[in-house]
């Protein structure tokens, strides 16, 4: 058979393949795998060279890399994007109280697509004077995106006083005008009035969590007391109103005295809610949202470090090596029972860096133990306890043992120690890998 007819049978093939799987799989969503065989019969290293990096992901998590499209996504202005990396990070969100971070990876296709919209919003809020817009790229500095856990690309945080950090939500808009209006939203935070009952309902199934006063009217001084609440905490959706349905629908019984206040909050596809008893001024309230905002379970990262030290509440700790999900499973349901009680922490030392081991390490827990662990620490007037756990990781034995923990019964077979002090990693340590060891 000669070359020619080899050629166009080969060509025949490869356009009938290629017909039938574009038929039955969009053509987004295919993997490189799939295309690089038919395509191979062709050597034409521009084809070959695009279709070798092409794996996207619908969750943003691989990109496609497109010649022409980094080629007309060059020639826009970054000028007032600042790039920052492992060296000047800390010293930067420190000088900063606003700042937003986008972790891109230069291959992919949607932090290519994010590029120009993102630099333009950087100069719509430059204009402010308030907030900054920077970029890191995740692909190389990858302690840094370790430490905010990017598991996609483009992932854009918010940063407010270098601690506090709000996710940019990846269903939200990309566009100039959508970031920019995020951000000045963020920085202008102010309580929202709630009228209906139709716009109270479209709030509970958008937002995850959420503050409601329930007051006289919409200003005046218990108005006042919850604005100032919210600028204390910029990540939690504050709403205020004087419509009884709308209180009902908040669990707030229309017939309370008034004000009245509750903080709804959903986690995974159930909503719970805790109503507020103490005055009606802005610190006891702001103490009340730093309690009851925080998820069942915190993972912890060094970044969230202070805030959680921090907190005021007692705290069971887990801490666990690899494949342990049936107990970190168990350790949530327990939480779920103390909700507002206890704050739950998990401590992923296999995945983690050297602050979680170290921490680890500090807790009590021996050198390179992957098994399981659960310690009860809390600190008051100075002192410390730390109770360590010895039981079963059952459901019963860790809410046994919470019960035990939070009602001040210390008997010693739970191996309690007290006035144990922790050196806890703060933020700024964690941000310097050199100041803290590589192992325990």
């Amino acid at each position: 058979m000669s070359k020619k007819a080899t050629l166009l049978i080969s060509l025949f093939t490869s356009v009938f393949l290629l017909s039938v799987i574009f038929y039955f799989k969009p053509p987004s969503f295919l993997s490189s795998t799939i295309l690089t065989k038919p395509l191979s019969l062709f050597n034409h290293n521009r084809v070959n060279d695009a279709v070798s990096s092409t794996n996207i992901h619908h969750h943003h998590r691989h990109g496609l890399r497109s010649a022409k499209f980094s080629r007309a996504a060059a020639t826009f202005n970054q000028i007032d994007v600042v790039v920052l990396t492992e060296k000047n990070f800390s010293d930067f969100v420190n000088e900063n109280q606003y700042v937003m971070l986008n972790f891109y990876a230069p291959w992919c296709y949607w932090s290519q697509k994010l590029a120009p919209e993102y630099a333009a919003a950087a100069t719509m809020v430059k204009a402010s004077n308030k907030a900054v817009l920077a970029k890191i790229d995740a692909a190389h500095e990858t302690e840094l995106a370790r430490k905010f856990k990017i598991a996609g690309y483009p992932t854009m945080y918010f940063l407010v006083g270098g601690v506090q950090k709000i996710l940019y939500d990846f269903t939200e808009e990309r566009t100039r005008e959508a970031i920019a209006n995020w951000v000045n939203q963020k920085i202008n935070v102010a309580v929202q009035n709630l009228t209906t009952i139709e716009e109270a309902k479209d709030i509970v199934r958008a937002k995850s969590v959420i503050v409601l006063g329930f007051l006289e009217n919409y200003e005046g001084q218990d108005s006042k007391e919850l604005a100032a609440v919210s600028k204390m905490h910029i990540d939690v959706n504050f709403y205020q109103t004087s419509n009884g349905d709308v209180a009902k629908l908040f669990h707030i019984d229309e017939q309370i005295k008034r004000p009245a206040l509750v903080i709804l909050k959903r986690e995974d596809i159930n909503h719970t809610h805790f109503g507020y008893e103490g005055e009606f001024t802005r610190s006891s309230i702001s103490d009340f949202v730093s309690t009851y905002k925080l998820p069942s379970v915190i993972t912890f990262i060094p970044e969230d470090a202070t805030n959680i030290f921090e907190n005021p509440m007692k705290k069971l700790w887990l801490f666990t090596g690899a494949r342990s999900w049936n107990v970190e499973s168990i350790f949530k349901e327990a939480a779920n029972a103390f909700k507002g009680k206890l704050l739950f922490v998990h401590v992923e030392t296999w995945n983690g860096g050297s602050t979680e081991r170290r921490l680890a390490c500090e807790f009590g827990i021996p050198d390179c133990d992957s098994a399981p662990r659960i310690v009860a620490y809390h600190t008051e007037n100075g002192d410390a306890e730390k109770h360590i756990y010895h039981g079963e990781l059952t459901l019963s034995g860790i809410k046994s043992f919470a019960e035990k923990f939070l009602e001040g019964e210390f008997p010693s077979k739970l191996g309690s120690e007290t006035k144990t002090g922790i050196r806890l990693p703060m933020h700024s340590q964690a941000s310097d890998a050199s100041s803290v060891p590589h192992a325990c």
